[in-house]
Order: C-alpha cells, then sequence, then structure tokens
C-alpha cells in the first residue's frame, strides 16, 4: 500500500497536463492512505513481535549467566524443546499473554524465585494469570498441618450455607479426583515457582479449587463427618478470589513501609515491606538516617514500656543488601556478625573461579557490627513471599540468642543477585550474581532437592483454628501466636 501510494504521488507529478489522470491518481492515493490506518491499528501481526526469538535469545542468554544451572540442575536444551511448542503457538497468534504464560511455565521449572519474565504491557500479567486460574466455583483449598484439605474463603450465600459447606469444611475430592493431582495439572501451578517443596506443598491444593467446566462435583464432609456430594456451578473467574486467598492468608500489620504499630500492651512491630527506603538510599546506597529514625523510635517505645519488638517481613519482596547490614546491625546484641561471601571473579576469565573438584571458590567476605538497640527478645514473622533481600535478613538474623523467626512456612529461598536481559517483548530476570557460605557452599538457594538454607524457629500450624481467626474473624493469626509464643 505504502509503495502504492508513493507511486500514484509521482505520477500526480508527471502527468501533471492531465487534471482527469491527476484527480483519480490523488483520489486513489488518499484512499490507500485511509485504509492503511485500520492495517496499523488492528492487525496483531503488523507490529507483531517475535516471541520464538526472543525465547531463543533469553535461553542463550541463561545459558551464559545462569550461576545456579549446576546447583539446581537445569538442563536449558530440555527446557527449550518442552517449551518450543507454546512459543511457537503464541507467534502464530500474535498472542502476548500465550507469550507471558509460557515464560512463566518455563521460568518456574528452575525453582528460583528470582526467574521471571516481566511484559512490557503489564496489563498482560493480569490477563494471563486471570486465564490460567480458571473458573470460580465459591471457594478456595488449602491443606491443614494434618494433611486435611479444606475449603477457606467461602463466598457466603444461601447455596452453601444449605449444603452446610464453610471456612474449613473438609473437601475429599474435586471432579472425582485426588486434589492434589488436579491442583498439579492446573496451568497456574506450572507457571508458580517455588523454591523450597516445603512451601510448595502449603499452597498446592489451592490451585485445584479454578479447574473444572461450567460445573464440577465434589464430595466433602458434613458438620457429622458423613461424606456428601454436591456441584458447584462456575459463578466467575477464580483470579481475584486466589488472589484474595494468597493475601489474606500472607498479609502482615496493616501499616505503611517501615512504619510502627502498637499490637500489644507489651508488644510494637516495625512493618518492612521491601527492602528499599527512600530515593536517596537506594542511589547512595546509605542508611544512615533509617538507621536514626529506627533509633529514635526504639528508644521511645522501650521509654513507654514496651519490651518486645516484631520485624514483619511478610510478603516483603527484597531490595537492597546494604539496608539488611543496616537493619540487622541495630538489632544484633554487640559483636561481629557474618553475612556471606560472594564469588571470587576472574577478570580474565570472565566468570567465577571454580577449586579443582568443581565448587566455587568464597572471595571477599562481608560482616557487620552489631548495636543492640532495643533490650529485649525480637519476632520476625515471615511468609513465603519474604524473598530475596528478606530471605538474607532471615538468614542473617537467625540464630542470634535475642532473635525468633516464626511463619507458618519458611521466606521464599531466593538469596542470589539477579541480572536482567531486554527483549523484545518484555524484560527477563534471573540469578546471575554469586553469593556463598563462608565454606563455599550456595547461599540460601536450594538445589535439586528444592530444601532452602533458610528455615525458621517456630513454625506456627496452619490449622482449624488458623482458618478460622483468617477467614471468619478476619484476625491476624500469625501476629496472635507471635504474641501467644512472647507470654
Amino acid at each position: 500500500m505504502y509503495i502504492l501510494i508513493y507511486l500514484m504521488t509521482i505520477c500526480s507529478f508527471i502527468i501533471k497536463d492531465n487534471v482527469e489522470v491527476r484527480k483519480y491518481t490523488c483520489v486513489g492515493a488518499f484512499v490507500l492512505a485511509l485504509v492503511t490506518i485500520p492495517v496499523c491499528m488492528f492487525n496483531k501481526g503488523y507490529r507483531s513481535v517475535d516471541y520464538v526469538q526472543d525465547f531463543k535469545d533469553g535461553v542463550e542468554c541463561m545459558k551464559e549467566h545462569y550461576i545456579l544451572t549446576e546447583h539446581k540442575g537445569v538442563d536449558f536444551d530440555a527446557l527449550y524443546e518442552k517449551y518450543l511448542p507454546m512459543f511457537e503457538e503464541a507467534n502464530k497468534e500474535h498472542d502476548p499473554v500465550a507469550n507471558l504464560i509460557a515464560w512463566s511455565c518455563f521460568c518456574a521449572e528452575t525453582h528460583d524465585g528470582h526467574n521471571y519474565f516481566m511484559p512490557k504491557n503489564e496489563d498482560v500479567i493480569e490477563e494471563a494469570y486471570k486465564k490460567a486460574c480458571g473458573n470460580d466455583y465459591g471457594f478456595s483449598l488449602m491443606t491443614l498441618a494434618d494433611g486435611a484439605i479444606v475449603a477457606v474463603n467461602v463466598e457466603d450465600n444461601d447455596f452453601f450455607k444449605a449444603a452446610g459447606i464453610q471456612n474449613g469444611t473438609i473437601v475429599t475430592s474435586w471432579d472425582g479426583r485426588d486434589i492434589l493431582e488436579v491442583a498439579r495439572e492446573s496451568l497456574i501451578f506450572k507457571m508458580s515457582t517455588y523454591a523450597d517443596k516445603d512451601n510448595e506443598a502449603f499452597e498446592l491444593a489451592l490451585y485445584a479449587a479454578g479447574t473444572g467446566g461450567d460445573s464440577v462435583k465434589i464430595t466433602y464432609l458434613d458438620d457429622a463427618g458423613v461424606e456428601k456430594e454436591l456441584e458447584l456451578p462456575k459463578i466467575g473467574d477464580y483470579y481475584d478470589r486466589v488472589k484474595e486467598t494468597r493475601e489474606i492468608i500472607h498479609r502482615g500489620v496493616e501499616t505503611g513501609h517501615m512504619m510502627w504499630a502498637e499490637v500489644s500492651d507489651e508488644a510494637v512491630a516495625l512493618r518492612v515491606k521491601f527492602m528499599q527506603y527512600d530515593s536517596e538510599a537506594s542511589k547512595t546506597e546509605n542508611y544512615s538516617g533509617m538507621q536514626q529514625e529506627i533509633r529514635d523510635k526504639a528508644v521511645e517505645y522501650q521509654a513507654a514500656g514496651k519490651t518486645h519488638l516484631i520485624l514483619d517481613l511478610r510478603s516483603n519482596g527484597g531490595g537492597s543488601g546494604q539496608m539488611v547490614k543496616a537493619i540487622a546491625s541495630l538489632f544484633a546484641l554487640p559483636g561481629e556478625y557474618y553475612y556471606c561471601n560472594d564469588g571470587l571473579w576472574d577478570d580474565k576469565a570472565e566468570g567465577y573461579v571454580k577449586d579443582a573438584n568443581g565448587h566455587y571458590v568464597p572471595g571477599k567476605e562481608h560482616y557487620f557490627q552489631g548495636e543492640n538497640i532495643w533490650k529485649g527478645p525480637i519476632t520476625i514473622l515471615v511468609t513465603m513471599n519474604s524473598a530475596s533481600a528478606a530471605d538474607h535478613l532471615t538468614k542473617v538474623m537467625q540464630g542470634m540468642e535475642n532473635v525468633t523467626v516464626m511463619g507458618f512456612t519458611e521466606p521464599n529461598g531466593c538469596g542470589q543477585g539477579i541480572h536482567g536481559i531486554h527483549l523484545a517483548s518484555g524484560d527477563l530476570s534471573f540469578s546471575s550474581a554469586l553469593m556463598l557460605e563462608k565454606n563455599g557452599d550456595i547461599y540460601i538457594d536450594s538445589g535439586v532437592d528444592l530444601e532452602s538454607g533458610n528455615d525458621i524457629d517456630v513454625r506456627v500450624p496452619f490449622d482449624e483454628e488458623a482458618v478460622r481467626v483468617l477467614f471468619d474473624e478476619g484476625g491476624d493469626y500469625l501476629l496472635q501466636k507471635c504474641l501467644e509464643y512472647y507470654e
């Protein structure tokens, strides 16, 4: 069309003596120009990204720079062959949603919370997860500490009341099948990354509750313990319910980032939502201003009789390692504390050094000095969404005699530095900067055993009482158990 427009325009100048021809030539060029507008605006293929080439470029970059390939036993060639058809289909349909789903499934197989794909258009994220979550049948599912699978976040309607289904009702099958088997086959589970198998087990049942067609049949136990069958109609998209369910379980103290809240007569909580403070600190990596604010508040609260401090890291998405050191140094008892080692880098080889046995060689050691501004017990609250730098803070403070780490689960389990590559359809991030223990072991990240190097001191059972407090009363069960433990 552009070529024809160009030729017609040239003709209108060449044949300048024939007014009739010039008129029709100009009209034709104008019409063709108008036609190009809907072609450019509405044809998906006109400005389409080559998703297959993006996938190839991303995998090649990870093969060269992903630092945990051997540690986690990742076979990138096998994963490339496995997921190439998904990217080819996304390419054929010019479908950014299918592209994000393919990337998420691919990254999930590395079991690394730092490995993810961010599309250029953030609206694609919600579309992809709505598609993957499936249908809403009126409640979510969670596994209790004793292994029973129960309904949670149940829709408040007459249908469920008549059937006797409420928060905590035991569900025994989903569409005639084992619930956990159904969950493992769901698309949303395949898109979800778990570095630690205990964290995966904690949430697995959640994904089964979106699987099915216009209706599903379930079996459940009524209040008398009698197994019954019920058909559930689809009432909408499961995306909103599963998102709300996770927020209820993983939310922290309801206050702002780096804000304090009095949670009992004896206890005060400092809410740390991510390991960033302000733009100046992020730019300079100088957290002295933040430290002074924390010191002042700590003095104020202790003078008012507060004896128990809670560092609430629930759903903390990470950030700066320097902020980790700044916080840990304030609350650690006096003395020197080990943080981690960098990997030893070889400039000539442009890679990290390994010994004769193929293990990474530790490089620079990182330490911090304890200041002990809080003269009482400290509890750190975590969830599986406490990741990256939140993993670090948990790691460096656990084991201190004045600190107890609590949660339903351990933190996420990702500890390396990250790198990003800009692709045509978005950004791919993955672990690339090596962090080690003193002996050269990988810092925090799980290997093929899916057991991360992070743990907790007190695992709060997710039981019937937890379901009642969280979903019937709207309370903060983990915080309640923290205060009971302190008492």
